[in-house]
C-alpha cells in the first residue's frame, strides 16, 4: 500500500533509528497521549510482517495474560483506509485475537511506509526474543521498496553486511523449514547452515538435523560437503569448459563462477 506522505531524508532517519533507545523514545512520544479503544476487528495485521508466526503457547499466554491484566502499553497503529494497520506490538495484537478480546487500547500515527518499516525493524532489533524472519523481512522490504543498501540495513540493526545477507538468505527456505525457524524447532545457527542448498537438500539435511541431533558446526560440515561436490558435478563440466571457469557453484538463485587467473575472469566478461 503506498503513502504519498513526504518523508525526512534518509540521513535524518538513520539517525534517528539507528539509536538504540528510539523504541523507548517512540514509546515515551505516545505514552503522554490518551489512548483510543478501537474495536479488534477494525486493526489488520502488519502487511510486511504477517508471515512472521511465533510459537502458539507464547501467543496462547500472552492472550490470557491480556485477559488477566490488561494492556500495560497500548499498541501502536497508522491509518488504512477505514481499518488501522499495525505498527507495534504485534504478539499483544495476536494474543488478544487469540483471546478473543473485543476491544483494545491504540495509540494512532499517520506515519510513512519507510517509518513503519525502520520502527519495526528497530523493534526487532531491541527485542531480547526476536523473530529473525521477522527482520529479514523488513530487510527485503526496504531493499525493495527504498532501495537499502546492505550496509545501511546493518546500520539501523546494528548487524555487519555479512549478517545481513546471511538473515536475507533465510527467505529462500522451503516454507515449512522456515516455520520451523520461527517457531523455535530449527535454531538460527542451523537454518543458516543450510539455506545456500537447494529446496530438496535443505528439506533433507533438517530431517538429518532433527534425527541425529546435529549441531551446527555438524551442519556446517555436511552443507559444505554438499556445495563441493555441485562445484565438482560431472554435469557441469560443459559450462565450465565453455566459460574457462576452474569451478561453478549452482544454488537456488544464483551461479558463482570461479576462474583460476585474472586473463580467465577477462575473457569471460569480455565474451571471448
Amino acid at each position: 500500500m503506498s503513502r504519498k506522505k513526504t518523508n525526512p531524508s534518509l540521513k535524518v532517519l538513520l539517525a534517528r533509528y539507528s539509536k538504540s533507545d528510539v523504541i523507548d523514545e517512540i514509546e515515551r512520544e505516545y505514552a503522554s497521549v490518551a489512548a483510543r479503544n478501537i474495536p479488534l476487528s477494525l486493526i489488520d495485521d502488519n502487511h510486511v510482517v504477517k508471515k512472521a508466526s511465533f510459537p502458539k503457547e507464547r501467543i496462547k499466554e500472552m492472550g490470557e495474560s491480556l485477559k488477566e491484566k490488561g494492556f500495560f502499553t497500548p499498541l501502536l497503529v497508522r491509518p488504512s483506509g477505514s481499518h488501522y494497520e499495525l505498527v507495534l506490538g504485534r504478539k499483544r495484537y495476536l494474543g488478544a485475537k487469540k483471546a478473543e478480546m473485543e476491544f483494545v487500547p491504540c495509540v494512532i500515527r499517520d506515519i510513512s511506509d519507510e517509518e513503519m518499516l525502520l520502527t519495526l525493524l528497530a523493534d526487532a532489533r531491541d527485542q531480547r526474543e526476536a523473530n529473525v524472519v521477522e527482520m529479514a523481512l523488513l530487510f527485503e522490504a526496504l531493499q525493495d521498496k527504498f532501495s537499502y543498501s546492505q550496509t545501511t540495513l546493518g546500520e539501523v540493526a546494528h548487524l555487519s553486511r555479512s549478517q545481513v545477507t546471511n538473515i536475507l538468505r533465510l527467505l529462500h527456505l522451503p516454507d515449512e523449514v522456515l516455520k520451523e525457524l520461527m517457531v523455535g524447532t530449527l535454531s538460527y545457527g542451523h537454518a543458516k547452515a543450510i539455506a545456500s542448498l537447494s529446496d530438496e537438500e535443505i528439506l533433507n539435511m533438517a530431517k538429518r538435523i532433527h534425527e541425529g541431533n546435529l549441531s551446527v558446526r555438524e551442519t556446517e560440515y555436511l552443507a559444505r560437503e554438499i556445495l563441493i561436490h555441485q562445484d565438482t558435478s560431472p554435469s557441469l563440466e560443459p559450462l565450465k569448459k565453455k566459460y574457462g571457469a576452474a569451478s561453478i557453484s549452482v544454488k537456488r538463485k544464483s551461479v558463482t563462477l570461479v576462474f583460476e587467473t585474472e586473463e580467465d575472469k577477462k575473457k569471460f566478461l569480455e565474451g571471448e
